[in-house]
């Protein structure tokens, strides 16, 4: 079969869970050792697939969300010719009608519209860029042969909101971050000092805040912590280190690198991750599988994705159960760790892109053979 996939956000310096999935999923595919031939449109023709025999590339130098997505793109996916189309993500441009399957990781911006980068331009806009993005994830869930989805959240969610999806939707999962297992073995690096870790952005559901407003009595109890936030310094960074600029302890370390984050992961105290919305949650799978303790909130997918063990969960948006989660890993730091490399080992299993790979080829096929 001839697959065509819209890879342009693929890597992790341009949108980083969805670039991770798009790299991941064909990397796993490939691995499969199938006769399928994959057609990559990308931005850049430097990408970790060149020159792989079943892969060929297709350069579209257009960027997401805009004018040359809706006008232009349609026309290179058509002359591909594809047996089927994957676009990873909701941003299908209104004027293509072929083949479609889309991969619809969340419904974002349908419960939580603030958390659009647009939410702090004017008024119009912020209307304007709404009415856009439900009119293409309209056109995107009724035009695509197949949805997949991440998680039976994701999947419950979109059947409230477009109930005539249901029988195209499929559950595929998502992998779990692979590191070498030495590394768990290893000691954790030196650090002057304990601290927590919060990874991921500012937007408002994020609950960035509410670590935030949480932190003072964490820090009273805990002088000598520090909290360490990673995180892109755009304008709901910068807005939120505005707004707290007086916490004592807390440090901004902005964008990093996928070598820091590990070194961050394995010399935290535990992730804590306080998110209102989720459709998977990379961060803390990520600090799960480098040993780290995670504390989170037990909103939307969460609990689905992460289990039981390794993990101390919250109400979302309880500043007070953020602080006794805190504690109650801080009370017994090695056995916290301990928790957590277990409960990598079984997350494993669950969340394992070969498995993925194998539920999207099948979608693939299916679609191809639906009209």
């Amino acid at each position: 079969m001839k697959i065509a996939i819209d890879a342009r956000m693929m890597g992790a310096d341009n949108t980083r869970g969805i670039g991770r999935y798009i790299e991941e999923l064909i990397r796993a595919m490939l691995d499969l050792g199938t006769s399928d031939e994959f057609i990559l449109v990308v931005k850049d023709p430097v990408h970790p697939f060149i020159g792989h025999p079943r892969v060929s590339s297709v350069i579209a130098p257009i960027g997401w969300y805009g004018l040359d997505e809706q006008t232009k793109l349609p026309g290179i996916l058509k002359r591909i010719g594809a047996d089927i189309v994957h676009v990873p993500h909701w941003n299908v441009p209104l004027f293509y009608h072929g083949p479609l399957v889309v991969t619809v990781h969340d419904l974002l911006l349908r419960h939580f519209p603030a958390s659009a980068k647009t939410s702090r331009r004017s008024w119009p806009t912020r209307l304007l860029k709404r009415f856009l993005y439900r009119a293409v994830l309209r056109h995107a869930v009724k035009s695509a042969r197949k949805i997949l989805v991440p998680t039976e959240f994701t999947r419950h969610d979109i059947e409230s909101f477009y109930p005539g999806s249901k029988d195209k939707i499929t559950v595929t999962g998502e992998g779990m971050p692979q590191i070498d297992a030495s590394n768990l073995a290893a000691e954790r690096p030196d650090v002057d000092a304990g601290y927590l870790l919060y990874v991921g952005s500012a937007y408002p559901h994020k609950g960035l805040d509410d670590l935030l407003a949480a932190w003072p009595k964490i820090s009273a109890r805990h002088p000598d912590l520090r909290l360490k936030i990673a995180g892109e310094m755009d304008v709901f960074m910068r807005r939120t280190q505005e707004k707290h600029f007086r916490q004592d302890g807390v440090e901004y370390l902005g964008k990093v690198g996928d070598d820091d984050l590990v070194k961050l992961y394995r010399g935290a105290e535990m992730l804590v991750f306080p998110s209102h919305f989720e459709g998977f949650g990379l961060p803390p799978l990520e600090a799960l599988a480098h040993g780290c303790p995670v504390v989170s909130s037990d909103a939307t997918s969460l609990p689905e994705v992460l289990g039981t063990r390794g993990v101390e969960f919250f109400h979302a948006g309880d500043e007070n159960g953020i602080l006794l989660a805190v504690e109650k890993v801080l009370s017994d730091t090695k056995k916290a760790r301990e928790s957590a490399r277990a409960a990598a080992q079984d997350l494993r299993l669950r969340h394992d892109w070969n498995k993925t790979a194998k539920t999207t080829l099948e979608a693939y096929y299916s679609a191809k053979n639906r009209v």
